[in-house]
């Protein structure tokens, strides 16, 4: 599920086509719904199985109504290959002999008898197929449509991935792993199972700073490389705090020489000349002194560009945000912002989490195992309205109807919906969600340049490149010869200078 804005809106409630308060609602309605059987019976019988069978077919399935596409493509294909006529009279040969009957006529010497024209209907439905595939595709797509309508925002189940989205993540997984980490506005994460797009993180995202927070340090620590990885294929200067974690040091070093960009290591890295050659440096942050100095130092840096109006176009990874005084990131948070320098921090520890959790602009949420901090989180990811014992079961406090205790993350589409109704606040991603993802899931919360939500993500690390091979030698160069007294010039007198 992705979201452009989670701002508290009134959901949208059921609406009928036939107001509930008409008299004699029922008895109307099943009037309409005889009279479609009858039409379909006598005029379109196939159309009225299919759309059965498709309608039956996407409401237990839970697909999305594009699905229907598929069966609309097949009966235009099958109509062209047999002919737009053949297919029109294949399913207009049996309605016509079914009403010329049903109008006194007469046929193979039957008189008086209506039903005859129902006599070998079944050696007439196969010629109905192409159109029918079609018509019965549409029907079922507006019965899901009234369906939808007739049910209120909170009670319609979420959709299932179909076949699309299938092959759709299918392609993405394979094109991530294989190194394709750079979009036209960011960097890939992952993907979304639920439609098989990219889980992408733009660089504007990392305007006011991005927290990747989570109990597992390796799911955390792989979402910066691949941050990382992308911001050195796009060229960007890389700032990364070394830590003394030394798996951490290895993988930015294959990063830089796969991407062919230099690294500069060693307490006296120029800063300034990072961002200037558009370079990586490995900067010592082992203790929690040199980590805050760093951290003053890139605030001041980020403070210079933005005073001479220079966007610095630069990305500063703190794989371990523990290790940092929270006031120091909080102060490097802050500094950084609309300066171009995106920071990225990397948290496990329920205290820095808890700290930068309002400073940061954009949050990556794992899995959580604290209580407290998954309510906070949840809170970060936005509210919406929900009626009053919706809320309660979403947010452990009620059983689900029908049930004898409560469960951790039920389905509201089980709680009834009334005419009046109390609405209430109610997390978008509620806090026992975050506290079952399961193991490289992760929820991305984007609060500017435009707030937008993606709920369930997974990630995928990409594979490095293979490390560029080294810069050809320079060809030798040609200049004039020295004239020699004791030998005469030979050639053209130029000689060959490495």
């Amino acid at each position: 599920m992705e979201i452009e804005s989670w701002a508290e809106t009134v959901p949208r409630r059921a609406r009928h086509l036939i107001p509930k308060g008409l008299p004699r609602r029922g008895e109307l309605l099943a009037l309409c719904a005889v009279a479609v059987v009858v039409a379909h019976l006598v005029l379109a019988q196939l159309t009225l199985v299919l759309a059965v069978v498709f309608f039956v077919v996407g409401k237990v399935s839970r697909w999305r109504r594009s699905w229907l596409l598929v069966p609309v493509f097949a009966g235009m294909t099958w109509a062209l290959a047999v002919g737009p006529g053949v297919a029109l009279d294949g399913l207009t040969a049996g309605p016509g002999s079914i009403l010329w009957h049903l109008a006194g006529g007469h046929l193979a010497g039957q008189a008086g008898q209506p039903f005859a024209g129902f006599t070998g209907v079944w050696h007439r439905l196969p010629g109905q197929f192409p159109v029918a595939l079609i018509a019965g595709a549409v029907e079922a797509g507006l019965a899901g449509w009234l369906d939808w309508l007739h049910t209120d925002e909170w009670a319609v189940p979420s959709p299932c991935p179909g076949l699309v989205a299938a092959a759709r993540r299918f392609l993405t997984v394979r094109a991530v792993r294989s190194g394709a980490v750079v979009t036209r506005d960011g960097c890939v994460l992952g993907v979304v199972p639920s439609t098989g797009a990219v889980a992408e993180l733009s660089w504007a995202a990392l305007g006011r700073g991005a927290l990747v927070a989570g109990s597992s340090g390796q799911d955390v620590t792989l979402t910066g490389l691949q941050v990382v990885h992308a911001a050195l294929r796009r060229r960007k200067p890389v700032i990364v705090f070394g830590q003394g974690d030394a798996a951490v040091s290895q993988m930015v070093d294959t990063a830089c020489a796969a991407t062919g960009t230099p690294l500069l290591a060693g307490a006296g890295a120029d800063l300034g000349r990072v961002v200037r050659e558009r370079a990586a440096a490995l900067i010592p942050a082992v203790t929690p002194e040199l980590a805050a100095r760093a951290c003053a130092d890139l605030a001041s840096l980020a403070g210079d560009l933005r005073r001479i109006g220079v966007d610095g176009d630069t990305l500063v990874w703190v794989p371990h945000g523990s290790r940092v005084p929270a006031d120091a990131l909080a102060t490097l948070l802050s500094g950084c912002a609309d300066s171009g320098v995106g920071v990225l921090v990397g948290a496990t520890s329920t205290e820095t989490v808890a700290a930068l959790d309002c400073v940061a602009g954009t949050v990556i949420a794992f899995r959580v195992t604290d209580r407290e901090l998954a309510d906070q989180l949840a809170a970060r990811f936005g509210t919406r309205l929900l009626p009053g014992p919706a809320a309660a079961v979403l947010a452990g406090r009620g059983p689900a109807p029908g049930s004898g205790a409560g469960t951790a993350m039920p389905a509201v589409s089980s709680v009834p919906s009334a005419s009046a109704v109390e609405l209430v606040p109610s997390p978008v991603i509620p806090a026992s969600a975050l506290l079952a993802l399961r193991p490289a899931k992760f929820m991305l919360a984007v609060s500017t340049p435009r707030g937008r939500l993606v709920s369930a993500c997974r990630l995928v690390p990409a594979r490095l490149p293979s490390a560029l091979p080294p810069p050809p030698a320079p060809a030798p160069r040609l200049v004039p010869a020295a004239p020699s007294a004791s030998a005469p010039p030979v050639g053209y007198g130029w000689e060959a200078v490495p």
